[in-house]
Formats: C-alpha cells, sequence, structure tokens
C-alpha cells in the first residue's frame, strides 16, 4: 500500500497544495521556507499513531496566513489517497470505508479540522445572511447588541474521515496504514545511549531471545548476584550507606538500603549494547558521528520490516527529514541509492545535491513558491519520459549537475565553454548568476529536448532558458537534412515541447528555409531571423554560429588577451589575432575555423580557453557601452531586447543575458541612463532634510 495523491488545504504554508501522483518512494526537494516539513507535519495529522490526539487540536500558528483565520471559522484539510492494496485482503478489509475508486482500487483519508456544528448554527443565527464557516469569507458575526462574535479554538473539532462523507469517522485506520517520522539525524549516539529510546531495545522486543535462553541467563546471573552480594567490599559500602542515611534523617525514615544487579527480563534486554567490531570492545561512542546515524537508520529499518512481516503487522511508511547530516557525500550517495531501490514505503526530505542525484527521477516532488508566494509541489509523471531518456537524464544528475532541481533558475549549455562563459559575461553585466540561485548547466551536447520535457510545464515547471549554438551549416540535404540549420532544428524540437502549437508553425517555416543555399558571404538564410525571434520568446537562444566566433566583435581583445597567455609564441599570437579580425564582421566557414583552430591546435583546447577567456571577460567594465557601440545606439537611447538580436553573432547570447538581468535585478542589460536632475535656476543649493 503506498500514498497516491495528496492535497492540504489552509494548514501553515500552504493555501491549497495538491501532489498528484505522489511517488513511492518519494525525495521531497526544495528551498529552505518552502514547506517540506509542514508537508510531513499534515501527513502526521492523518496517519501517524504516535501523534497525541490533542496535538491534532491545531492553533492559530498552524493556519494558514492570508485567509479567513481561527475567528472567521476557517477549515483546515488534509487529504490522502491511498493504492497499491488490491491483493492484500487485510488493507481491503480496512479501508473498505474509504474506498473512492475500483480502477485502480483507492481509499481517500481525510483529517478535517472545522468549527463545530453548533457553533456554526449560533453565528448562523445570529446573522441568516452570514456565509457558512470555512467558505473563505469572513464569517464574524454580530449579535444584538452590535459585539462580534468571533470563534476560538475552544469552538472546533477535528476528524479523520473515510471516502468523501465527514460522517464516515476513520479514526484508527492509522494503526493499520501508519505514518512515522524520524527527525534530522543529528545526534543519534545519545539516542542509540538511551536505553528506553534506542531502536536496539525496541527490536530485541519485536524480536526477542527464546525464554527458555532467558532463563538460563537470569539464573546464571542470579547465582552471580549473590556472589558479589557476599563480598565483602559491597557489605561494607551497604552498612556505610545505612548509616550515613540514619546520620542525615534519623532513624525513623525506614530505609534499608541494599546493593544488587538488576536481573529482571526487561532489564537484561535494555542493557544489551551495540558495539562496532565483533570483539564487542568498541561501543558506539568509539564510531563517528556519521556511522552512528546510520547504524540507528538500520537498526530502524529492520524493527519496521519485523513489524509488517508480522501476522498483524503495520504498513508503515517512514518519513526521515534531511537524513544527509554528518554523512559523507560519498557515503550519502551509496546509502540512499540502495534504500531508494530497496524500499517502496520511503519518504525523504533533503536539501543533499548527492541524494537527489541517485532519487529516481519518478520519486522526485519539488516544492517552490511562486511570485505570488503560494507554494507549489510537482512530481515527474512516469509517462513523461521515455525508458532511454530516464536513464539518460538519471545518469546526467547522478555524474554532473543534480543542483539544477534546487535552483530557482537554470540556463542549458551545450558545452563546457558556455558554462564558463555565461556567468562571466553575466556578472560583467553587473549580475551574480549563483547569488541570484541561477544555475549554468552543461548538457554535454545537443539533447536539449529531454531537458526541456523533465524542467517544463509537463514535468517540475521549473523556470530555464536554453542556449545553443547556430551551427548554419550546408551539407547535402539529401544525405545530411537533419544537420542543416542545427541550432534552430534542435530550438524547434524544443519549442515542440513548450508550445506545440508554436513549434508546428516554426517547424513549417524551418523546413521551408532549409530549402534555401547557405549564403558563400557568412549571412544567414532569409526568414533565420524570425525564427530566432520566436524561439527567444520561450527562452531558447539560438546563436549565429559557435559562441568563440559570435563574441569576437564584442569582445576580441579579452579573447586576444586570454591566447596571449596561453600561448608564448609571437608568430602564434600574431596568427589568432589574424583570425580574429576577420571574424569581426559576417564570417565564412573558412573564417570560422581559423579561429577555432588557432584554439585547439595549440595545445590550449577549448575548455582551457574559456575559463581563461571568462577571467578577462568578468573584467569587463564597458559592456553596456560596447554594445551600444555595436548597435549604434545614442547613450540615451534604451536598448531593447529586439535590438540585442539584431547585433551580429553575439545578440542572441546578449538577449539571453537581458533576460537574466530583468528577472534578477529587475533591469535590462543596457538600461536608459538616469536622467540629470533639474539645476535650480538661482544656483542655490537644496536644504537637506
Amino acid at each position: 500500500m503506498q500514498l497516491s495523491r495528496v492535497r492540504v488545504r489552509n494548514f501553515r504554508s500552504f493555501e491549497d497544495l495538491t501532489v498528484d501522483p505522489f511517488p513511492s518512494p518519494a525525495v521531497i526537494v526544495g528551498e529552505n521556507g518552502v514547506g517540506k516539513s509542514n508537508l510531513l507535519a499534515a501527513l502526521r495529522l492523518v496517519l501517524d499513531p504516535d501523534l497525541l490526539d490533542r496535538h491534532r487540536v491545531l492553533s492559530s500558528d498552524d493556519i494558514h496566513d492570508g485567509g479567513p483565520g481561527l475567528a472567521q471559522g476557517v477549515e483546515v484539510s488534509v487529504e490522502i489517497e491511498l493504492s497499491g492494496f488490491d491483493d492484500d485482503l487485510d488493507a481491503r478489509s480496512v479501508l473498505d470505508g474509504a474506498i473512492v475508486s475500483l480502477e485502480p482500487l483507492t481509499a481517500r483519508l481525510t483529517y478535517l479540522f472545522r468549527p463545530r456544528r453548533r457553533s456554526v448554527d449560533a453565528a448562523a443565527a445570529a446573522d441568516p445572511q452570514a456565509p457558512e464557516a470555512g467558505d473563505g469569507k469572513d464569517s464574524v458575526q454580530a449579535n444584538a447588541e452590535g459585539a462580534e462574535d468571533v470563534l476560538t479554538a475552544a469552538d472546533y473539532e477535528w476528524t479523520i474521515f473515510g471516502g468523501t462523507d465527514p460522517g464516515n469517522s476513520m479514526r484508527d485506520v492509522k494503526r493499520y496504514a501508519a505514518f512515522s517520522v524520524l527527525p534530522a539525524l543529528r545526534d543519534t549516539e545519545q539516542e542509540l545511549g538511551r536505553s528506553d529510546r534506542s531502536p536496539l531495545t525496541r527490536l530485541l522486543r519485536e524480536l526477542p531471545p527464546a525464554p527458555e535462553n532467558l532463563e538460563k541467563t537470569l539464573t546464571a546471573m542470579k547465582q552471580a548476584r549473590a556472589q558479589l552480594a557476599d563480598d565483602a567490599n559491597i557489605k561494607q559500602l551497604t552498612q556505610q550507606l545505612a548509616d550515613r542515611i540514619i546520620a542525615l534523617a534519623g532513624p525513623r525514615l525506614g530505609i534499608s538500603p541494599s546493593l544488587d544487579f538488576a536481573g529482571r527480563e526487561e532489564d537484561l534486554l535494555r542493557n544489551v549494547q551495540l558495539y562496532i567490531d565483533a570483539a564487542g570492545t568498541r561501543g558506539i561512542g568509539r564510531t563517528s558521528t556519521g556511522m552512528a546515524n546510520v547504524l540507528y537508520l538500520a537498526l530502524l529499518l529492520e524493527r519496521l520490516e519485523l513489524r509488517r512481516r508480522a501476522p498483524e503487522g503495520e504498513d508503515t511508511l517512514l518519513a526521515v527529514e534531511e537524513p544527509e547530516a554528518h554523512l559523507h557525500p560519498t557515503l550519502q550517495r551509496h546509502l540512499f541509492f540502495h534504500l531508494l531501490r530497496s524500499l517502496d514505503r520511503l519518504m525523504l526530505t533533503t536539501h543533499s545535491p548527492h541524494i537527489a542525484a541517485v532519487t529516481p527521477l519518478t520519486s522526485l516532488v519539488l516544492m517552490y513558491e511562486e511570485g505570488d508566494g503560494v507554494v507549489r509541489a510537482k512530481a515527474v509523471p512516469p509517462a513523461l519520459l521515455e525508458e532511454r531518456e530516464r536513464k539518460d537524464l538519471e545518469r546526467y544528475l547522478n555524474v554532473s549537475r543534480a543542483e539544477i532541481l534546487f535552483a530557482r533558475g537554470i540556463v542549458l549549455v551545450e558545452g563546457i565553454a558556455e558554462a564558463y562563459l555565461v556567468p562571466a559575461v553575466a556578472k560583467a553585466a553587473g549580475l551574480d548568476l549563483d547569488a541570484h540561485g541561477i544555475v549554468v548547466a552543461s548538457v554535454e551536447g545537443t539533447a536539449f529536448t529531454p531537458y526541456a520535457r523533465l524542467l517544463g510545464p509537463g514535468g517540475l515547471g521549473r523556470l530555464f532558458w536554453i542556449l545553443t549554438d547556430g551551427d548554419q551549416t550546408d551539407l547535402d540535404i539529401d544525405q545530411f537534412p537533419h544537420l542543416r540549420e542545427g541550432g534552430l532544428t534542435r530550438a524547434v524540437d524544443v519549442l515542440n515541447v513548450l508550445d506545440p502549437g508554436t513549434g508546428q508553425e516554426c517547424r513549417t517555416q524551418l523546413e521551408a528555409m532549409r530549402q534555401l543555399p547557405l549564403p558563400t558571404d557568412g549571412s544567414a538564410r532569409a526568414g533565420r531571423a524570425q525564427l530566432v525571434e520566436a524561439a527567444v520568446g520561450h527562452r531558447v537562444f539560438v546563436g549565429e554560429h559557435t559562441l568563440e566566433v559570435d563574441v569576437a566583435r564584442l569582445l576580441h581583445r579579452e579573447m586576444q588577451g586570454a591566447f596571449d597567455e596561453l600561448v608564448g609564441g609571437t608568430v602564434a599570437r600574431r596568427n589568432f589575432a589574424e583570425a580574429l579580425q576577420d571574424a569581426l564582421a559576417a564570417t565564412t566557414p573558412d573564417q570560422r575555423e581559423a579561429v577555432l583552430n588557432r584554439i585547439e591546435k595549440k595545445e590550449v583546447s577549448k575548455g582551457r580557453y574559456a575559463q581563461r577567456l571568462a577571467a578577462h571577460i568578468e573584467q569587463v567594465d564597458d559592456l553596456p557601452a560596447r554594445i551600444r557601440l555595436l548597435r549604434g545606439a545614442g547613450q540615451d537611447t534604451p536598448v531593447t531586447e529586439d535590438d540585442l538580436l539584431k547585433i551580429g553573432g553575439c545578440g542572441p547570447l546578449l538577449a539571453l543575458i537581458n533576460q537574466l538581468c530583468l528577472a534578477c535585478l529587475g533591469r535590462p542589460l543596457v538600461p536608459a541612463p538616469e536622467p540629470e536632475p533639474a539645476a535650480d535656476p538661482a544656483g542655490a543649493v537644496p536644504a537637506v532634510g
């Protein structure tokens, strides 16, 4: 049995949160303060048998801000759906009154916190025109004297019901479909050291030694205790303690102290200690905090498994908050790769990209806050990706950039060169992408479509941009039709994911444009600018050729400086300078190759060169002025996105940076200059204050 859907209304940070489908196992990721712990708290209201009923009575702090409160008759609900118990006769029996669907077999349980009916009736009697409590409107009523009748926590009640009828109480079902939350693993060594709280003691109660072995052990211990009690020092200490008590309190206190050793069966179990070596010489205190966490988790999972296998066992769903505490990244990856593929009744909340990296995509739940402050959650639908795409993406997240799951925005680029250069150009524009939670991630190729599916509206719904090379090749259209206008082809594939209507329209235009020969002077085919502009409208930016060549007009001084630092030969430096000069206008294939070959054939490599070039670009302090010069715009003329796209070569890159500046800084890449303050005609200086 597993959770398949969750909806939370008016509870803490959630006005109305739905997770559908709810995966199993589930790994919940998101920024700090978005409500991951609140989601676990909401689930406890329905399913946790260890949560005291008095804690199911909510306070004003538990009510979502921005809507009606306790005084106005708010209703709080946590609705869950359970599935996957078709062949479990016990579950079908327990959940019989909660079934809401037969195909697939689904049960619904709801925690409901609302005003008692009599409180609502009394309020309605005071004002028959007033709205019912819980409808989101102000239900404060006025009595005959003009005073306000408001509700308090004492006017509320809670219930857990099955199906769709609040009168169908099913409070006890949580004993079967149980939910247990393990707080962040921060000090498990202390927990393991306390026999009353250690999962080892509880595990021994679930799987105790055979009675005959317990009896033999207790008999042997009784004999040993008798020998110790007859020891001269023990007798002396006992008498001294008795004399001390009489001296302090007098003989009337009635205490006759004796020293002995615990000999009950319960004491025997509670004194079993866990050691980390076979010889039993090194206790928990001799290991690291991280390894103590692993031991604690292993004991807990073993106990839960025993309880599940029992004849009337509990089908417990275990939730662990931030399990990464004190665990080395490598251990995080290994441990949770195993757990997430061996346990389906597991839920984690985490900030760790190392855990996210080994999480199956279909187990991810991303929680985020939209611009209006509303918290949303998205899971990856199982049918969103083809099997091959899913495996490729999981491998990518595993070895590369799992932090894209935690970012506020993602810029997807082709390779390492763009991954260096895009943040550098942004920094030259006054934008620190890291500070604003924007991750630049290389997909190590040109297959952007699976990422668009994962991050797009049908998947996780994240804010992302794509930058790809133009690759305006003119190979034989019969033999290599898919390689003509490679950049626009990739863009149209992405548009088909983000906006199928626009994608199909652009596909038709692209096919017609492909029939045209590529101009020999290095200019673009007719109609290309319109397709580039359509792609930009969906945050997909297609360059002209290759980024290193495209930025030459804007950053040729920095390009030469980076090359000179990496290559010492005078002739090589001069040849590179000449190649750059030729690439400042529209470039032919030979001119482009001249630039790229001089980078790669001098044992530099594009990645190393881009790394050095990025350091130079970050020092640029006149980027807006350079852009104005390229565009031919005056100092007082605003430079729009359309203006940037018309700049040859680097236009799409600059349009991308412009959108990033607007999203993060609230200003364009090249803002209009601030107007000069009007001069006082009398020349007087205004007084301060």
